[in-house]
């Protein structure tokens, strides 16, 4: 463990960028955030799943009023749909539903890019099964957890950009700019159920939220590897912050 409190000689006040790897929670990272800075008042921007990867903006201090303008801005996902499989959670995390679906002749290039385009603005989309949104006071995880069936809401969304990178069936490389709220595995299903075989998303990484980028942020792998300057180089005072938001 650092010694956080050779960090700063008070409490820290700014944004810190977390390269979150898979595995652990937003929560966990958070947590890990807290020890390390050596304060209470941390919180992030914009969960990201366990399986996904990438930038994860953390918000400490005085900066924790600038916490909704942060997860307010765009972002820039990159990832993989899985196609031929379907899930009640659409990722591989979840519970196969059926049997996969082999003949993927239908699944083309230039149908993958067709398809894309038409998601492209503002829709309504349809929010997973299993996420963190409230149906009659409960979050519909729950109501999935607990067999019972309801009404997936539906939520509006702008996606500027969704590019097909490269397609090697049975999986897709994508990446997408969409607004707060969108969520990808809707998409993988989506897309899946219009080629009609299903599709789940494979992988994920944030690269980008607003004008901050993954490559500037600290590379978390865990408790003990810390390594104090990546730590610092990652973190922006939160009077740096003001001058950013001031177009300073």
């Amino acid at each position: 463990m650092a010694d956080s409190k050779s960090l700063f000689p008070y409490e820290p006040s700014g944004l810190f960028l977390l390269d979150k790897p898979a595995g652990p929670t937003s929560h966990d990272a958070v947590a890990w955030a807290r020890r390390t800075f050596d304060t209470p008042n941390v919180g992030h921007c914009g969960t990201l799943d366990p399986l996904a990867t990438g930038l994860l903006l953390m918000v400490m201090g005085e900066s924790l009023k600038l916490q909704n303008l942060f997860t307010s801005e765009a972002k820039v996902y990159r990832g993989t749909f899985r196609f031929g499989l379907r899930t009640d959670t659409d990722d591989l995390a979840g519970k196969t539903l059926g049997d996969p679906v082999n003949d993927l002749s239908s699944v083309t290039e230039p149908r993958l890019k067709e398809i894309f385009s038409r998601f492209t603005g503002t829709f309504e989309q349809k929010v997973p099964l299993f996420s963190a949104v409230k149906v009659k006071g409960r979050k519909l995880y729950e109501w999935a957890r607990k067999g019972v069936s309801v009404d997936l809401p539906v939520k509006t969304v702008t996606i500027r950009r969704f590019d097909l990178l490269r397609f090697s069936p049975p999986e897709a490389e994508f990446i997408v700019e969409c607004t707060k709220g969108t969520y990808v595995r809707s998409l993988a299903r989506d897309v899946g159920e219009i080629l009609g075989v299903g599709g789940v998303l494979s992988s994920l990484s944030r690269e980008a939220i607003g004008s901050f980028h993954r490559g500037k942020a600290y590379v978390w792998k865990g408790e003990r590897d810390f390594r104090r300057e990546d730590v610092l180089n990652a973190f922006i005072p939160h009077h740096a912050l003001l001058d950013m938001k001031n177009g300073g």
